[in-house]
This record gives C-alpha cells, sequence and structure tokens, in this order.
C-alpha cells in the first residue's frame, strides 16, 4: 500500500507507569484509506475533531465525498470477488493473529489516543482495549466452526447438506463512544468469515480507528480487502448503506439512525445488524448486597461519564432499603474525582463534545421541571484549560418515576434515574416499561425471584448479583427498539454468513 510520509505532534501522556512524551497525533491532515491508497477525499475537504478535556482541536481529518465512498465499495468488492473469498481459514486467521500482536504492542499508543480523542481516563482507555488482541485470536480460533451439516431428508439417493458463504463487502458504521472496541468487535467476525469491509468511524471521535487502520498494512492484510471513509453520516453513511455493491451494514449507535438505516437497506433488501440504544434498569431488592449494588450503580454512572450503551441509567430500588442504598451510593459518588483523562487518578473525564454536554444538561433541567430532584456529586479538579473542557459530574435524579421524560429517554451521559418500587411485580414492571430492552440488572439473595425477574424481563442481556459487562466470546444484542442480531461470540460470525443448502442426488 502506498503510504505518504506522516508527522505526529508531541503530548506529553502520564503513564499510569510512569510520566512520558509520545507522539501519538499526527500533524498532518488524516487520510482515507482505499484499496492501496491512503489520499485526501476527491473534494479536497476535511473536518477538525476535538479533545473533550479542553475544547481544542485535536486534529484535522479528510472527509470522503461520494465518488470516494463509491471507489472503496469498488475496492472492497474487487478485493472480495477476486481472492478474499477465495481465502482458506488458515490464510484468514493468521492474518486476524498477526494483526493482535501487533494490536497488542501498540495498545498503550492506541489508548492514548482514544484518552485524547473520546475523554476517557487513561487507566479507562487501556482497561477497555486490553481484551481485544484475544478477541481478534478468538474468531481467528472459530473459523471453523462456519462449517455445515449433512441432513437426512426422506430420499435416501439424495445427498442434502449446507455450507456456509461469506456475505460479501459489509459496511461497519461505529459510534463515537467506544470507537477502538466496537470496531474491532464488528472487524473481526466480518473478515473471519471472508468478507471485506468498508470501516465508516464516527466524525467525531476518527482518530483511534485511523491509527487502527495503520496496523492493517502492517499485518499484511491484501489491498481493499479493510478500508477506512470518514464523514457524516448523512453524507458517508447513507452513500454506504444505499449502495448496491454493499451486502451487510453494521450499525451501532443511535435508535433514530438505526431505523433510518433499516429503511435505506430495505431497497435492496441488505443484511442489517443494529446495536442501537438503552435505558437499563438495576433492580435493587431488599435482600440484596446493598454496597455491592451500590459499587456497581456508581461504576455505571462514571464509566466513560455515562456514555455506555448498557449503563444502567434507571435505579429501582425497593421501598424498605431505598434510604440505605441512596446513603451507600451517594458516599462513592462524592467521593469520584472528575478531572483531566491523561491524570492516572481521574475517576471520570468530560462527555465527549459541547452538544452532548448541552444535551445532558438539557435532561437534567427537564427532569427537575417534572418533578425530579437532581443532585450532583463528585469532586471536580479542573484546572487551567480543563475548565473549557465538556465537563458534567455524575448527578441522580432523585423522586423519579417511570414515566418521566427523562426516565424513559437515553440521556447518554452520568445521569441515572432513581425510582422506587413496592414489589417483585411492580418492579418488572416498570423495568419493562420501556421501548429500549438492551440489559438489565438485578440484585436479590433469593434464587426464585432471581430466575423469575430473568425470565421476565424484556431484555437482551441480564445480569443476576454482578454487572453487565460484554465479552467478545459471548453473544451481545437487544429487545425491542435495542436493536437487531448479535454481536459477539458464536453468533457474531453466523451473522456474517449466509446459509446455502445443496441437494446431489447420487442415484444419477
Amino acid at each position: 500500500m502506498r503510504s505518504h510520509p506522516r508527522k505526529s505532534s508531541p503530548f506529553i501522556c502520564r503513564s499510569p507507569r510512569k510520566e512520558r512524551r509520545m507522539n501519538v497525533i499526527d500533524s498532518n491532515p488524516y487520510e482515507l484509506l482505499i484499496g492501496e491508497t491512503w489520499r485526501a477525499g476527491a473534494e479536497g475537504r476535511t473536518f477538525d475533531t476535538f479533545n473533550p478535556a479542553n475544547a481544542q482541536v485535536l486534529a484535522r481529518v479528510h472527509e470522503a465525498s461520494a465518488a470516494d465512498v463509491d471507489a472503496a465499495v469498488q475496492a472492497a468488492h474487487a478485493a472480495y470477488e477476486t481472492h478474499w473469498r477465495k481465502t482458506t481459514p488458515t490464510q484468514r486467521g493468521k492474518l486476524l493473529r498477526r494483526l493482535a500482536d501487533l494490536f497488542e504492542r501498540d495498545r498503550e499508543k492506541l489508548a492514548w489516543i482514544e484518552t485524547l480523542n473520546v475523554g476517557k481516563p487513561i487507566t479507562h482507555s487501556l482497561d477497555s482495549l486490553k481484551a481485544m488482541p484475544e478477541s481478534l485470536e478468538y474468531f481467528a480460533g472459530i473459523i471453523p466452526a462456519l462449517r455445515g451439516e449433512t441432513i437426512p431428508v426422506g430420499n435416501a439417493d439424495v445427498l442434502n447438506f449446507t455450507i456456509r458463504e461469506p456475505l460479501g463487502v459489509c459496511a461497519l458504521i461505529m459510534p463515537w463512544n467506544y470507537p477502538m472496541t466496537l470496531t474491532i468487535n464488528k472487524l473481526g467476525p466480518a473478515l473471519a468469515a471472508g468478507n471485506t469491509v468498508i470501516i465508516k468511524p464516527s466524525e467525531v471521535t476518527p482518530l483511534s480507528t485511523m491509527a487502527l487502520a495503520r496496523l492493517f498494512e502492517e499485518a499484511g492484510f491484501p489491498p481493499g480487502v479493510i478500508n477506512v471513509v470518514n464523514g457524516s453520516g448523512a453524507a458517508v453513511g447513507e452513500r454506504l448503506v444505499s449502495h448496491p455493491l454493499v451486502a451487510r451494514v453494521s450499525f451501532t449507535g443511535g435508535t433514530v439512525t438505526g431505523a433510518r438505516i433499516m429503511a435505506a437497506a430495505a431497497g435492496d433488501v441488505k443484511r442489517v445488524t443494529l446495536e442501537l440504544g438503552g435505558k437499563s434498569p438495576l433492580i435493587v431488592f431488599e435482600d440484596a448486597p446493598l454496597d455491592k449494588a451500590a459499587a456497581v450503580a456508581a461504576g455505571d454512572i462514571i464509566k466513560n461519564s455515562g456514555q455506555v450503551c448498557i449503563a444502567c441509567t434507571r435505579l429501582l430500588i425497593q421501598d424498605p432499603v431505598r434510604d440505605e442504598f441512596l446513603g451507600l451510593l451517594q458516599q462513592r459518588l462524592d467521593a469520584v474525582r472528575v478531572g483531566s483523562p491523561a491524570d492516572p487518578a481521574t475517576e471520570m473525564g468530560p462527555v465527549v463534545s459541547a452538544a452532548q454536554m448541552q444535551r445532558v444538561e438539557q435532561y437534567i433541567r427537564l427532569a427537575g421541571a417534572e418533578g425530579a430532584k437532581p443532585v450532583r456529586h463528585g469532586r471536580m479538579a479542573l484546572e487551567g484549560e480543563m475548565a473549557k473542557g465538556f465537563f458534567v459530574p455524575p448527578t441522580l435524579l432523585l423522586n423519579s418515576h417511570g414515566r418521566m421524560q427523562s426516565a424513559q429517554d437515553e440521556i447518554f451521559g452520568p445521569v441515572q434515574s432513581v425510582i422506587g418500587f413496592a414489589d417483585e411485580a411492580e418492579a418488572l414492571r416498570i423495568a419493562n416499561d420501556t421501548r429500549y430492552g438492551l440489559a438489565a440488572v438485578l440484585y436479590t439473595r433469593d434464587g426464585g425471584r432471581a430466575l423469575r425477574m430473568a425470565r421476565g424481563l424484556q431484555s437482551g442481556s441480564v445480569a443476576i448479583n454482578t454487572g453487565v459487562r460484554t465479552s467478545f466470546d459471548a453473544p451481545f444484542g437487544g429487545y425491542k427498539q435495542s436493536g437487531i442480531g448479535k454481536e459477539r461470540g458464536l453468533e457474531a460470525i453466523y451473522e456474517n454468513t449466509q446459509l446455502k443448502n445443496i441437494k446431489y442426488d447420487t442415484a444419477i
């Protein structure tokens, strides 16, 4: 692949191990990867991406035009037809394992890029990327699971069997909250199954994905197998979704956008996987281990500043223990250090953008108007340029009820609605009274109650006496408006294939 020389700007990165200077951000505008070439957009447009901790421009990024998207699709289609679909499982597995090794080598650098562009504390970025090499190795390892089966049909002379085949060109449209993790989670199974891909990073946080793209070259993936185009959803995303040579679209993001993608993909009856919004409940019964439940509740509001689709943003607390639980939770939240993501002591950084900060603050004001009582927590340590950052402290909306708009809409920030309930039936009713169904957490020592609730909750993932944490080797996806299809685990690789049935009359 042809690459232009690139320069890096130095940033002082305070490593959890030691302080050192790392060159992690390119000073030249980031280019598009189309086929074998890194290049500027055909129309010469660029856009800025920001550091949310200080509101300063972090880098410039070339924006793809419709012609660039078409070129990327053509490159991916050509690579698929000429060689990638014909590769063996062993060949694809070797490339994925090589990418895993390179990722592990550069993990700290990639984590710093994500911290600077997303605003996560560096300790969080390092932790969230820890499992990514193992994820790639997992998908390399399960490629042999893409086998068919023989079927004993009624005619003894007919050999009936199935095979799994790749789909072709897959468009992977990424969100801004976990750009690196979610790119790997989509990329691994798509490539393992024999598809070629076009990645569209979020225009808000594209930098870590662009750094990852450099590793594709080094790992030895053939030109055109992996392409990267940057730009807005309206311009780049819509063109990808509607392109007739794109066989599958995988999107993670908001439900409204997901619905638009589904409608646009319907024209060609494309395969669609949607991982969308959530308003997950954390249900605490009176017999629960309150300390453990409070720790999980606090973690969900702190992690990535609450910008996590599976975060439990509705706290359902049984009336007899509501005050005690809130005391434990508020004690934890009061101690949370909010500040510079580059400081290893920081527990919570900013939200990702000025627009997101405005959205979160609007919902906090709305909750107050609806009758809830917003209470802010945390220890804000905002000095110097950090005072210009997009920081929102951890906020509880006390005295909420389930039908408030603030308790129904996905806010995507460090905000939780606190709702009381009397008994198991009321807890289940409130928990399911939402258009979402991504995840749910419940705490109780009553095994029968735990299983009744798990069966009754309209949710793709249920965690009992522990927090919801995704795993690359277990399926993930939602009910209702939280999405369609599954990511991660063996189901993810099946989502990237089509099943063909073959009948062979052996009597002829």
